[in-house]
């Protein structure tokens, strides 16, 4: 058999060059098949992701399609509340939480740094807390970031579910994709939470919430005739109604919290004609999670109701327009009374900040 020496002297290279041939020839052939392997790991990926995303739709369509059961006694469309929740907490009850560690502390402006190019508005809320490096002898504290602070461990943290529905598989992989980025510019280690299990608990704490999720209205309407918005403002601030802002609606404001809201037609006390009689109904509206049960705000708007009426000369009736009778208010308050009891079962009572956040 020919030895290596003469082969390579027969296609005319040394044996080191012979031998450096074969070694790249080798690499390339590695490479290849790693690239092959990596090509094959995107496909199976881009597959599984775009099964969850199908899922995703299904899940958006039902959540779309879900009646949510409101009680409403002639309650129309409820209006949308934002809220500036830039001063919450992160939650575990409706929050993914993606924690980093550090093998030394970090500062927060080097975080901070990292998170400058994060949405600052997006559907779904994420916050950051940083674990204080604290001197010893002293307990560790968790705080929103601060540019002059040192912290030990990170995590970040995204809304899974809100009144839009629950985080769907492109805005929660992006979230992961940025927290890793994140991580990976800090040096931290990650933890990384599957992303269908994740999924699987946003459906969850959507589905929780459709059951939960009632505006409450009460609807006034004249005994005779129509109402004109002069009559309507003078009882409401009577009561101790505050107009909004935008003259749409006045607010019912105890204790500091807006309680619940009165409309009237979906006027606008500052900008329609006040003397004109074309008034039909006044609806008292309850945004139910957000007002603690302890507040009785059912009861406390039913008697604004019946004051309400009392001045106007008008009376309170259900959905069907008939009067509204004792044993419908019952049964009301006890279909009341089960949904405060199932969201405290939950953790999550009605009024409390993470109530406040689900249901924005």
């Amino acid at each position: 058999m020919i030895g290596f020496a003469e082969f390579a002297a027969s296609i005319g290279l040394s044996e080191l060059q012979l031998l450096l041939g074969l070694i790249g020839f080798g690499l390339l052939i590695i490479l290849m098949i790693y690239n092959a392997l990596r090509i094959r790991k995107a496909e199976v990926d881009e597959v599984a992701f775009t099964d969850a995303e199908d899922m995703n739709a299904v899940i958006d369509s039902a959540h779309s399609s879900d009646t949510r059961a409101e009680p409403t006694l002639g309650l129309p469309s409820a209006t949308k509340v934002n809220s500036d929740l830039a001063s919450e907490k992160i939650d575990s009850l409706i929050d993914c939480v993606i924690a980093m560690r550090f093998s030394e502390p970090i500062t927060g402006e080097e975080i901070l740094t990292g998170l400058s190019s994060w949405p600052k508005n997006s559907q779904h809320l994420w916050m950051c807390e940083g674990l204080v490096s604290q001197s010893a002898g002293t307990d560790a504290l968790w705080e929103n970031i601060q540019a002059s602070s040192s912290y030990l461990e990170l995590q970040v943290a995204v809304q899974l579910a809100n009144r839009t529905g629950p985080i769907g598989v492109v805005d929660l992989s992006d979230f992961a994709s940025r927290a890793q980025t994140l991580a990976n510019a800090l040096d931290a280690e990650i933890d990384l939470p599957p992303i269908n299990d994740i999924l699987e608990e946003a459906k969850a704490i959507d589905s929780f919430s459709a059951q939960s999720d009632i505006q409450l209205g009460i609807t006034v309407q004249p005994k005779a005739g129509l109402w004109n918005l002069n009559e309507i403002k003078n009882s409401v601030s009577k009561a101790g109604f505050q107009l909004s802002r935008d003259g749409r609606e006045y607010h019912r404001i105890i204790s500091g919290l807006t309680t619940y809201k009165l409309i009237a037609d979906q006027s606008n006390f500052l900008r329609d004609d006040l003397d004109k009689q074309n008034i039909s109904a006044i609806t008292l509206l309850l945004d139910l999670p957000k007002v603690p049960q302890e507040m009785s705000p059912f009861k406390t708007m039913l008697n604004d109701a019946h004051l309400l009426a009392e001045s106007l000369n008008g009376h309170l009736v259900d959905d069907a327009g008939r009067p509204l009778v004792d044993e419908a208010v019952s049964a009301i308050q006890a279909q009341l009374d089960q949904i405060y009891q199932s969201m405290f079962q939950h953790g999550i009572a009605a009024g409390s900040s993470t109530a406040s956040r689900l249901f924005s």
